[in-house]
């Protein structure tokens, strides 16, 4: 999975949980600042991007993953196996 390709699940999972319009998402979008969404959104979407992308997401990881940017560099990371990725 390369990066666009990690890039587009994270707009269609947005759009999906926090009905956000996908077409308003790029890297810089930060989950509360920008989307407004909520802890419970934040963490709902975190299980679910563990599942989709077969990657496991700390919870100390996953609170300091503010914009998309830094959740795409992260997967991205893991699936190339410098954070550890899942087999």
């Amino acid at each position: 999975m390369n990066r666009a390709d990690i890039l587009a699940e994270l707009k269609a999972m947005l759009a999906e949980f926090g009905g956000v319009d996908p077409e308003q998402v790029d890297e810089q979008t930060a989950f509360i600042a920008d989307l407004g969404l909520d802890s419970l959104v934040l963490v709902r979407m975190t299980v679910v991007a563990e599942e989709r992308f077969e990657v496991r997401i700390p919870d100390e990881v996953a609170w300091e993953l503010h914009t998309v940017g830094a959740v795409v560099n992260y997967v991205e990371e893991t699936l190339s196996g410098r954070t550890g990725a899942q087999s």
